[in-house]
Protein backbone atom coordinates (compact mmCIF):
# COMPACT_ATOMS: atom_id res chain seq x y z
CA UNK A 1 0.00 0.00 0.00
CA UNK A 2 2.73 2.12 0.49
CA UNK A 3 4.40 1.94 -2.39
CA UNK A 4 1.54 2.66 -4.03
CA UNK A 5 0.81 5.93 -2.24
CA UNK A 6 4.45 6.93 -3.11
CA UNK A 7 3.68 6.08 -6.71
CA UNK A 8 0.76 8.16 -6.68
CA UNK A 9 2.41 11.19 -4.94
CA UNK A 10 5.32 11.16 -7.41
CA UNK A 11 3.09 10.82 -9.94
CA UNK A 12 1.13 14.09 -8.89
CA UNK A 13 4.01 16.03 -8.43
CA UNK A 14 5.35 15.37 -12.15
CA UNK A 15 2.08 16.46 -13.10
CA UNK A 16 2.52 19.52 -11.10
CA UNK A 17 5.29 19.87 -12.95
CA UNK A 18 3.97 19.34 -16.57
CA UNK A 19 0.41 21.47 -15.71
CA UNK A 20 2.39 23.99 -14.42
CA UNK A 21 4.96 23.86 -17.54
CA UNK A 22 1.93 23.40 -19.50
CA UNK A 23 -0.36 26.23 -18.76
CA UNK A 24 2.14 28.73 -18.41
CA UNK A 25 3.24 28.52 -21.72
CA UNK A 26 0.61 30.57 -23.67
CA UNK A 27 0.58 33.40 -21.60
CA UNK A 28 4.43 33.39 -21.33
CA UNK A 29 4.68 33.89 -24.92
CA UNK A 30 1.39 36.63 -25.15
CA UNK A 31 3.57 38.24 -22.75
CA UNK A 32 6.35 38.62 -24.59
CA UNK A 33 4.87 38.75 -27.91
CA UNK A 34 6.16 35.75 -29.46
CA UNK A 35 2.59 34.63 -31.37
CA UNK A 36 2.38 31.04 -32.19
CA UNK A 37 5.51 30.17 -30.02
CA UNK A 38 3.43 28.72 -27.22
CA UNK A 39 1.32 26.56 -28.82
CA UNK A 40 4.58 25.20 -30.63
CA UNK A 41 5.67 24.45 -27.05
CA UNK A 42 2.62 23.07 -25.88
CA UNK A 43 1.86 20.67 -28.63
CA UNK A 44 5.60 19.70 -28.10
CA UNK A 45 5.24 18.81 -24.68
CA UNK A 46 1.95 17.01 -25.32
CA UNK A 47 3.95 15.29 -28.00
CA UNK A 48 6.54 13.85 -25.48
CA UNK A 49 3.88 13.26 -22.96
CA UNK A 50 2.34 10.79 -25.12
CA UNK A 51 5.10 9.17 -26.58
CA UNK A 52 6.75 9.22 -22.99
CA UNK A 53 3.67 7.72 -21.31
CA UNK A 54 2.42 6.20 -24.30
CA UNK A 55 -0.62 8.12 -24.29
CA UNK A 56 -3.43 6.90 -26.46
CA UNK A 57 -5.55 9.39 -28.60
CA UNK A 58 -8.15 9.55 -25.98
CA UNK A 59 -5.86 9.96 -23.35
CA UNK A 60 -4.08 12.90 -25.27
CA UNK A 61 -7.46 14.51 -25.74
CA UNK A 62 -8.77 13.84 -22.06
CA UNK A 63 -5.39 15.23 -20.94
CA UNK A 64 -5.63 18.49 -23.28
CA UNK A 65 -9.14 19.18 -22.41
CA UNK A 66 -8.37 18.97 -18.63
CA UNK A 67 -6.07 21.88 -19.28
CA UNK A 68 -7.87 23.89 -21.35
CA UNK A 69 -10.65 24.02 -18.64
CA UNK A 70 -8.71 25.06 -16.02
CA UNK A 71 -6.43 27.40 -18.16
CA UNK A 72 -8.46 30.42 -17.71
CA UNK A 73 -8.23 30.14 -13.82
CA UNK A 74 -4.22 29.57 -13.54
CA UNK A 75 -3.83 32.52 -15.95
CA UNK A 76 -6.40 35.02 -14.12
CA UNK A 77 -4.29 33.70 -10.86
CA UNK A 78 -1.28 34.65 -12.00
CA UNK A 79 -2.29 38.05 -13.55
CA UNK A 80 -3.56 38.56 -9.90
CA UNK A 81 0.06 37.86 -8.86
CA UNK A 82 1.49 40.01 -11.30
CA UNK A 83 -1.20 42.47 -10.55
CA UNK A 84 -0.05 42.61 -6.64
CA UNK A 85 3.60 44.20 -7.20
CA UNK A 86 4.56 47.61 -8.55
CA UNK A 87 6.99 46.80 -11.23
CA UNK A 88 9.89 48.20 -9.45
CA UNK A 89 9.03 45.69 -6.77
CA UNK A 90 8.85 42.95 -9.01
CA UNK A 91 12.24 43.71 -10.96
CA UNK A 92 13.83 44.20 -7.13
CA UNK A 93 12.72 40.71 -6.49
CA UNK A 94 14.40 39.32 -9.66
CA UNK A 95 17.55 41.17 -8.15
CA UNK A 96 17.24 39.80 -5.30
CA UNK A 97 16.42 36.02 -6.39
CA UNK A 98 19.59 36.77 -8.95
CA UNK A 99 21.68 37.84 -6.14
CA UNK A 100 20.76 35.08 -3.44
CA UNK A 101 23.59 32.88 -1.86
CA UNK A 102 21.50 29.62 -2.09
CA UNK A 103 21.04 29.82 1.89
CA UNK A 104 17.89 29.59 3.30
CA UNK A 105 16.30 32.80 5.21
CA UNK A 106 13.83 32.55 7.93
CA UNK A 107 10.15 33.89 7.57
CA UNK A 108 10.80 36.95 9.37
CA UNK A 109 14.11 37.69 7.27
CA UNK A 110 11.97 37.08 4.39
CA UNK A 111 10.06 40.02 5.90
CA UNK A 112 12.23 42.17 6.23
CA UNK A 113 14.22 41.45 2.50
CA UNK A 114 10.85 42.06 1.21
CA UNK A 115 9.93 45.52 3.68
CA UNK A 116 13.47 46.62 2.24
CA UNK A 117 11.95 46.72 -1.62
CA UNK A 118 8.82 48.16 -0.57
CA UNK A 119 6.72 45.35 0.08
CA UNK A 120 3.99 45.13 2.50
CA UNK A 121 2.44 42.56 4.60
CA UNK A 122 -0.62 43.14 3.02
CA UNK A 123 1.34 42.20 -0.51
CA UNK A 124 2.64 39.26 1.24
CA UNK A 125 -0.74 37.81 2.65
CA UNK A 126 -2.50 38.38 -1.27
CA UNK A 127 0.41 36.52 -2.53
CA UNK A 128 0.27 33.99 -0.16
CA UNK A 129 -3.90 33.62 -0.84
CA UNK A 130 -2.99 33.75 -4.39
CA UNK A 131 -0.03 30.37 -3.95
CA UNK A 132 -3.04 28.67 -2.30
CA UNK A 133 -5.51 29.37 -5.11
CA UNK A 134 -3.00 27.90 -7.30
CA UNK A 135 -1.86 24.89 -5.26
CA UNK A 136 -5.36 24.24 -5.11
CA UNK A 137 -5.82 24.66 -9.38
CA UNK A 138 -2.98 22.40 -9.45
CA UNK A 139 -4.12 19.64 -7.37
CA UNK A 140 -7.10 19.93 -9.38
CA UNK A 141 -5.65 19.01 -12.65
CA UNK A 142 -3.57 16.64 -10.93
CA UNK A 143 -6.33 14.62 -9.86
CA UNK A 144 -7.89 14.57 -13.10
CA UNK A 145 -5.14 13.68 -14.83
CA UNK A 146 -4.05 10.44 -12.38
CA UNK A 147 -7.68 8.89 -13.22
CA UNK A 148 -7.01 9.20 -17.14
CA UNK A 149 -4.02 7.57 -16.55
CA UNK A 150 -3.26 3.97 -15.94
CA UNK A 151 -1.13 1.91 -13.34
CA UNK A 152 1.76 1.35 -15.72
CA UNK A 153 1.88 5.44 -17.15
CA UNK A 154 1.50 6.42 -13.03
CA UNK A 155 4.78 4.34 -12.61
CA UNK A 156 6.60 5.92 -15.30
CA UNK A 157 5.70 9.36 -14.27
CA UNK A 158 6.88 8.57 -10.99
CA UNK A 159 10.41 7.52 -12.08
CA UNK A 160 10.49 11.16 -14.13
CA UNK A 161 9.85 13.01 -10.85
CA UNK A 162 12.37 10.96 -9.78
CA UNK A 163 15.05 12.15 -12.46
CA UNK A 164 13.68 15.73 -12.52
CA UNK A 165 13.91 15.97 -8.88
CA UNK A 166 17.60 14.80 -8.62
CA UNK A 167 18.41 16.97 -11.70
CA UNK A 168 17.11 20.42 -9.73
CA UNK A 169 19.19 19.15 -6.37
CA UNK A 170 22.34 18.54 -8.56
CA UNK A 171 21.91 22.11 -9.86
CA UNK A 172 21.25 23.64 -6.53
CA UNK A 173 17.47 24.74 -7.31
CA UNK A 174 15.44 24.33 -3.36
CA UNK A 175 11.52 23.46 -4.92
CA UNK A 176 9.34 26.08 -4.56
CA UNK A 177 11.85 28.48 -2.80
CA UNK A 178 12.77 29.40 -6.33
CA UNK A 179 9.38 31.19 -7.17
CA UNK A 180 8.71 34.78 -6.24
Amino acid sequence: MKNSTRKFKGLVATLAIAATCFLALPSSAEGRHHGNRGEGRQQKMMQEMQERLNLTDQQVTQVQQIFSAHHENIKRIRSEMKSTFTDEQRQAMKEMRKNRTGERLSPEERRSKMASIGVSEGQLQQLNSLREQMKSERDQIKTEIAAVLTPEQQAQIDEMKRKFKGKRRHRGHRGGQDSQ
